[in-house]
């Protein structure tokens, strides 16, 4: 069997058991769903493949360390299908869950979403349980690829290791003339142990290995978490027209601990206390007839501050071209120039360590109104001194040029 046989094979079987694990959750049967109209099944999907033309390799920073390509085609990394499902219990109270099936994950199936909802009035609702952190202006949507015109989203600015949290959020919806206007209040908090995403990223800065014909053969086991606590949150949409502002900030309480190989969970290497911290992001659409222009930015206080810049052109009702420029500047300045293996720096007058940006071009293609290709040359230039993916000079420059396929899908 092949690989990629052998993947879709096991999508499909974890899919089963994704789907039965929501339903049980809902406390529903198969027979139920079928018969009962207040239960609304959902789902979307994305089979991506990618190969990279020029460098060691390409990493797309994505939840859960997804987005890696090094050696030859690959299909798994960024691949994912979902199921949703709504119960409407009363007219104003609902039930809201969601299984997601990653490749990353080697296609285990993770409870992303549950949370229940009620409507308060028809333009203000409650929100309690497991959702998704609403810090971006795609947050929502991030995994779901036909609600965008680019492959991913521009990863550089989307970089945030936490996605979703457990807690409270009020929705309002209301009008201004002509703005149409939500508001979103949220607090919550958030264990991440292993957080995957910054445990990898500090992984290949500093713990990657070599054989002695300088060949690379994997990472040293560090482990790395990141708690969250008394986060507080609000999110302010305004459209008028064609024009949408998003404005989001989060505030709140973080701890980082890191574990060298074999230390966890009694020995942590530093971190460990509690600090304050702030995200903020600010994004403005343009979406009329032919045109889609967007620009977002976003500062993570003391950590760092990213942004893109994108436009699309609407060529029919297939075709989209779109192009972008993203940027990520980190506040970390340890690691010298040339890398781990040229030592350490002063870390108040030191060059970043992290300070690259990625240019894409690509297009899309709209099979049905629920399913799309897309084509994606993406170029990435790593400025900064630490590696950011694997680095087989060892000298901390990890440029790399990729060329990307997806087929996006809901149903």
């Amino acid at each position: 069997m092949s690989i990629l046989h052998k993947g879709f094979y096991i999508i499909g079987d974890r899919m089963k058991k994704a789907g039965g694990a929501l339903l049980i959750l809902l406390g529903l049967s198969a027979t139920q769903v079928e018969a009962n109209d207040k239960i609304r099944i959902s789902g979307f999907g994305s089979i991506v493949g990618g190969i990279v033309i020029d460098g060691d390799g390409y990493w797309a920073r994505l939840p859960e360390g997804a987005g890696q390509y090094s050696d030859g085609i690959e299909l798994q990394s960024e691949s994912k299908v979902a199921v949703q499902a709504r119960y409407a219990a009363t007219d104003k109270l609902s039930v809201t869950g969601q299984v997601l099936v990653r490749g990353v994950n080697d296609f285990e199936p993770n409870l992303e979403w549950l949370y229940a909802t009620y409507d308060i009035t028809p333009d203000t609702s409650i929100k309690a349980g497991q959702m998704r952190l609403p810090v971006y202006h795609f947050s929502d949507y991030m995994d779901v690829g036909l609600t965008y015109p680019w492959l991913r989203v521009p990863s550089d600015a989307y970089s945030l290791a936490l996605t979703n949290y457990h807690g409270i959020s009020i929705d309002m919806n209301f009008d201004f003339d002509e703005v149409t206007s939500h508001l979103k209040l949220y607090t919550g908090k958030k264990n991440t142990d292993p957080n995957k995403l910054i445990t990898l990223i500090d992984q290949y800065k500093g713990e990657q290995l070599y054989d002695d014909n300088g060949n690379f053969r994997g990472l040293r086991g560090i482990r790395t978490t990141k708690d969250y606590k008394d986060m507080m949150g609000v999110v302010l949409d305004s459209n008028y027209d064609a024009l949408t502002l998003r404005l989001s900030y989060l505030q709140g309480e973080e701890k980082f601990t890191s574990y060298a190989e074999g230390q966890y969970p009694s020995n942590p290497a530093f971190g460990g206390e509690w600090v304050d911290t702030e995200f903020l992001d600010i994004s403005l659409q343009y979406d009329q007839d032919e045109v889609l222009a967007m620009i977002e930015w976003n500062n993570y206080d003391n950590i760092y501050t990213s942004w893109f810049v994108s436009f699309a052109y609407r060529l029919d009702e297939h075709w989209t071209p779109y192009i972008f420029y993203s940027q990520f500047e980190g506040d970390f300045r340890f690691i010298a120039p040339g890398g781990i293996s040229a030592g350490f720096e002063d870390a108040e007058t030191g060059s970043l360590d992290d300070d690259y940006n990625s240019i894409g071009i690509g297009a899309r293609y709209n099979l049905t109104p629920y399913s799309a290709l897309k084509f994606e040359l993406l170029q990435f230039n790593d400025d900064g001194d630490a590696a950011v993916y694997i680095d087989e000079n060892q000298d901390g420059n990890t440029d790399s040029t990729a060329f990307f396929v997806s087929l996006d899908f809901m149903f």
